[in-house]
C-alpha cells in the first residue's frame, strides 16, 4: 500500500471481494484476491499462491474473473523475470512487483487526468518553489536532498518543505526519505518536467526602477538585449532599500535595477543571472532561450 501511494500518488484501500465466492475452485485455490480502490478506480488484486500458469491459461482465468465483475485485474508478485515481464506487457496484463516495478496500463488515463488536475489546482508556483525547481534542474541530478537545498538556497527548512510539497503536488516529483534525509526525485527527465511545468512558472521580475550608477553597490549584472545602452542589474527586492524612478532619464548616468521576487544571486554564475530566470523575466520561451544562450 505504501509503495503504491508513494509511486502513484494515489490513496489505496483494500476490501473483501464478494465475487470471489462465485469463482470456480481452480481459480480460488491459486490466488488470494482483494477488491482494491486506487483513488476512485476499482480493480482486483491477485496474489499467486504458487507458480503462475502460461500466458494463455492466465488470460482464460482473467476472463472468468471478469465475468463476475468487469474490473481490471492486477497480479502482485514478489519478483518477475525479464521473459515473463515482456510477455505480460505484450498481453497487456497488469502487474506490480512491490519496490521494483509497476505496469498498470488501465491507470494511464486516470493518472494523467489526476496530475493535470493537481497542476491546475497549483495555478502558479511560489517563488521559493520555482527557485527549488531551477536548483534541481541545474544540479543535473534526478534526486536532491532537503539538507543540500536548504544550504544552497539560503531558505528555511519550513520554506523548502513547502516547496517540496508543492512540486510533489504537480505529479512530476515524488518525495521520500533515505534514513532521516528527505529527498525530492523527478519522475521523468529534467527537460520533460520543465516543459510540463512551464505554464505554471512565474516571472521573477517584480518591478524595474532607474538609479544613478554611483548609487548602486553590488548586485548581479543581468544579461540584457543588444543595444540597450545602459547597465542592468538584478537584485532581491527584499534586500534592496534604494528608491528610484520608473522612467529612464539619462542613459549615460543611470542604470536599470530589476527588483526580483527571489534572490538572483543564488543561481547566478559568473556575475550573470541564470538562463531560466532570465528567460522568464524577459517573457521568452524557456527552451528556445536556453538553446540560443
Amino acid at each position: 500500500m505504501e509503495y503504491l501511494e508513494k509511486m502513484l500518488g494515489v490513496s489505496v484501500k483494500y476490501h473483501r471481494w464478494k465475487g470471489e465466492l462465485e469463482l470456480p475452485y481452480y481459480i480460488t485455490e491459486r490466488y488470494e484476491m482483494r477488491l482494491v480502490e486506487l483513488d476512485k478506480m476499482k480493480c482486483i488484486f491477485l496474489w499467486p499462491k504458487d507458480k503462475l500458469s502460461q500466458i494463455g491459461s492466465l488470460k482464460k482465468q482473467l476472463r472468468r474473473i471478469q465475468m463476475e465483475e468487469a474490473l481490471p485485474v492486477v497480479f502482485i508478485m514478489d519478483m518477475i523475470d525479464a521473459y515473463r515481464r515482456t510477455a505480460f506487457i505484450k498481453a497487456h496484463i497488469s502487474f506490480i512487483v512491490p519496490d521494483s516495478q509497476i505496469y498498470l496500463p488501465f491507470m494511464g488515463t486516470c493518472l494523467e487526468e489526476k496530475y493535470r488536475m493537481e497542476i491546475q489546482s497549483t495555478e502558479t508556483l511560489q517563488p521559493s518553489t520555482q527557485l527549488l525547481l531551477f536548483y534541481w534542474y541545474y544540479a543535473k541530478e534526478n534526486c536532491i536532498y532537503m539538507h543540500g537545498a536548504v544550504k544552497a538556497l539560503g531558505c528555511s527548512a519550513m520554506t523548502i518543505t513547502r516547496a517540496f510539497r508543492q512540486l510533489e503536488k504537480t505529479g512530476c516529483f515524488e518525495t521520500g526519505k533515505t534514513g532521516v534525509q528527505k529527498y525530492l526525485k523527478g519522475k521523468s527527465s529534467s527537460d520533460e518536467i520543465l516543459y510540463k511545468l512551464e505554464p505554471y512558472l512565474i516571472s521573477p521580475l517584480a518591478d524595474i526602477i532607474y538609479l544613478d550608477k554611483d548609487v548602486i553597490k553590488g548586485g548581479i549584472i543581468a544579461d540584457t538585449e543588444e543595444g540597450k545602452g545602459y547597465p542592468s542589474y538584478a537584485v532581491n527586492k527584499k534586500d534592496f532599500h534604494y528608491t528610484g524612478g520608473h522612467e529612464l532619464l539619462n542613459a549615460e548616468t543611470q542604470a536599470e535595477v530589476q527588483l526580483w521576487k527571489y534572490d538572483p544571486a543564488i543561481l547566478a554564475a559568473d556575475g550573470h543571472v541564470d538562463p531560466l530566470s532570465l528567460a522568464l523575466s524577459q517573457k521568452k520561451p524557456l527552451f528556445s532561450f536556453i538553446k540560443n544562450d
